[in-house]
């Protein structure tokens, strides 16, 4: 625990409260998506899912999933699934997380 432990949780914590996000990761875990199939489904522009699906990796909390192409040339295509995680909080959690951090 201590100062990096609770920039993560803080981190994480911002990244769950956007509803779009929260969204997002319901989606996908019926079966992976592409980004584009994301955006139609739930409205949305392609750059905006696109920068949500970025945080939302960046974080760990979606990875990336890379299909061959059989097209020469063109880039593979890339779906997107929820990754296993598990956010457990209590008020003593917070408490020792925060203690440590000073």
């Amino acid at each position: 625990m201590g100062k990096d432990e609770a920039q993560k949780l803080v981190t994480t914590l911002k990244a769950l409260a956007n509803p779009i996000r929260l969204r997002i990761i319901a989606s996908l875990v019926d079966e992976p998506k592409h980004a584009y199939a994301l955006a139609k489904e739930m409205g949305l522009s392609y750059p905006l899912t696109h920068l949500h699906l970025k945080g939302l990796r960046k974080m760990g909390l979606v990875k990336e999933i890379e299909h061959e192409t059989k097209t020469e040339g063109r880039p593979s295509a890339r779906t997107y699934a929820p990754s296993k995680f598990e956010l457990l909080l209590t008020p003593e959690r917070i408490r020792d997380i925060l203690k440590e951090d000073g």
